[in-house]
């Protein structure tokens, strides 16, 4: 029994230790991190202006494109038809008996715009809109997928494939990542824009259909369904629901200059939440709060100081950036702990004389190690050359060259071998010299001796 409960209390202190290390541990502000995205098959969630990711949940991951289909849909008709708004489309049966789904019930024989008929596709999401389109511009609807799908593989899209113009046939396929090259491109075109953005719309002149106005179908930029999901900052793009591919919705955000492109994919749908809707005004309300531009380098900010030699006034100079470097990171994000600096110069130090705004080398800016930008650096000033310090410096360079130390200690030695060949030379001849006179100077014993003087009286 005690080895029973001894064996029980091991389990469960291991047990305890085991959890702990699961448990994950998170700075304390938590601003940075992402929302849950369970409800989703597939979250994109990308910085448009920087291009940056901010959130992805399975971007690569095929999946059915439902409603998401009407993006390129509206997006290739917006870009056929822009200069010609005002051509009327008379419609035939080609155009809407096969449609279905969410339809606007127009009939054979009924004449509309061609800006109508994309109000009446882009902005209220009807099939029967899409299909009239895609014959008119097509000449029938199986001619204007493949044009959608020539688009797409112009995009890069290599995961998407459609099937049909509104995506009522639920066969379409793609990713989030290819939708995203879709989105940005539909954003960017003004025309689609102005209509998927626009909250109502009429049929004014139209006897056929009544004068009928719509509402936008997307519940993030219209309140006529519900005002629980409506978002000030979304931009409209596409919303729906189809069996295979749930709620899909696709819209663009802006915050003063920041613009975000979010994608939710197969997210599930009841009489109460589309949660579609839910997840992507979760994931806007983070990033807005979680994200942003900051200002890493600045001209009037030394980034790294360089030696300055043959000055009397200047011993370093400092190196800058020549214009501001702001880049979209998390607010969180720290200078000298997330954002680092690599340096490079191209010499260890500067030889005066120095200009003002000459390039010395370059600056790699790192966010958590995956380089940024590289910048080049340049000086802050100038530094005169010093006479005095450059004569001296000339010196010192040629103590420290060595052919110019060899030729000096081959001329001393030379020096010195001659000078001592000449001193012996000399002495040799001054021993000579003296040698030849001690010859000639010496008188010879027999010359010592007077000879008498002849005229002289002896004593």
């Amino acid at each position: 029994m005690r080895r029973k409960f001894v064996f029980l209390l091991v389990v469960f202190c291991l047990t305890l230790i085991c959890s702990a290390h699961i448990i994950p541990s998170f700075a304390a502000d938590d601003t940075a991190l992402p929302p849950s995205a369970d409800e989703a098959e597939a979250v994109y969630l990308v910085h448009v202006e920087s291009g940056t990711p901010v959130f992805e949940k399975n971007a690569t991951e095929t999946v059915s494109a439902g409603s998401t289909v009407k993006v390129m849909a509206g997006l290739l008709a917006c870009e056929t038809l822009a200069d010609r708004l005002y051509e009327e489309v008379a419609i035939t049966a080609e155009m809407v008996n096969s449609s279905a789904g969410y339809r606007l019930y127009i009939k054979v024989g009924d004449i509309l715009t061609v800006e109508q008929l994309l109000y009446a596709a882009i902005c209220a999401s009807y099939n029967d809109a899409f299909d009239a389109l895609a014959v008119y511009i097509a000449g029938s609807k199986d001619a204007f997928v493949e044009r959608m799908n020539t688009r797409a593989v112009e995009m890069g899209c290599d995961h998407t494939f459609f099937s049909d113009p509104s995506g009522v046939d639920d066969a379409s396929r793609t990713d989030a990542d290819d939708l995203y090259r879709i989105a940005k491109q539909a954003y960017e075109n003004t025309l689609y824009m102005q209509i998927c953005s626009t909250v109502r719309y009429s049929f004014t002149g139209s006897d056929k259909l009544d004068a009928r106005t719509f509402y936008n179908r997307n519940a993030l930029v219209s309140k006529t369904m519900t005002d629980k999901y409506f978002n000030a900052k979304c931009k409209g793009m596409s919303a729906g629901y189809t069996e295979r591919g749930g709620s899909c919705v696709v819209t663009a955000a802006n915050k003063g200059e920041d613009t975000y492109i979010c994608i939710v994919m197969g997210a599930p749908e009841t009489e109460e939440t589309t949660y579609g809707y839910l997840v992507v005004n979760r994931f806007l309300a983070w990033c807005f709060d979680a994200f942003g531009y900051q200002t890493l380098l600045s001209p009037d900010q030394a980034v790294c100081t360089v030696p300055v030699t043959v000055s009397d006034t200047v011993h370093e100079m400092e190196l800058r950036v020549a214009e501001p470097f702001s880049c979209f990171l998390p607010l969180t994000a720290e200078i000298g702990t997330d954002v680092t600096f690599s340096i490079r110069l191209n010499t260890p130090s500067l030889e005066a004389p120095v200009s003002e705004g000459m390039p010395v080398g370059y600056v790699a800016i790192l966010y958590r190690g995956q380089q940024i930008e590289i910048l080049p650096l340049y000086t802050a000033g100038a530094a005169e050359r010093s006479a005095f310090v450059g004569a001296l410096k000339g010196i010192q360079a040629l103590t420290q060259n060595r052919a110019f130390m060899a030729g000096l200690i081959f001329f001393t030695v030379g020096i010195c071998v001659w000078a001592v060949t000449e001193a012996l030379l000399k002495r040799q001849r001054r021993l000579k010299w003296d040698k030849y006179f001690s010859m000639k100077m010496t008188p010879s014993p027999t010359a010592l001796q007077t000879k008498p003087d002849k005229n002289k009286t002896p004593k």
